[in-house]
């Protein structure tokens, strides 16, 4: 158990970014973007805007996956 515990906490870590991103892309499209704007400026923030809410989505649904394949992982002894 304590040798797989990292693949444990990981694949939590992916499942939990994953379903909020998943749910919800536009909430988590505009925080990326008000966090890009205070640590990259309003130019890089403009950029992101520009980048389509489907692909926050199909983010979201990748980190799930890479979730599940962890928590797999460590469920077999990894």
């Amino acid at each position: 158990m304590t040798d797989s515990l990292a693949l444990w906490v990981i694949g939590g870590a992916f499942v939990l970014l994953g379903c909020a991103t998943a749910v919800s892309p536009e909430a988590m499209h505009d925080f990326l973007q008000r966090q890009m704007r205070i640590v990259q400026g309003k130019k890089a923030a403009d950029r992101h805007a520009r980048l389509p809410t489907a692909l926050f989505r199909a983010v979201g649904i990748a980190m799930l996956c890479v979730g599940i394949v962890l928590g797999v992982f460590a469920a077999t002894g990894g």
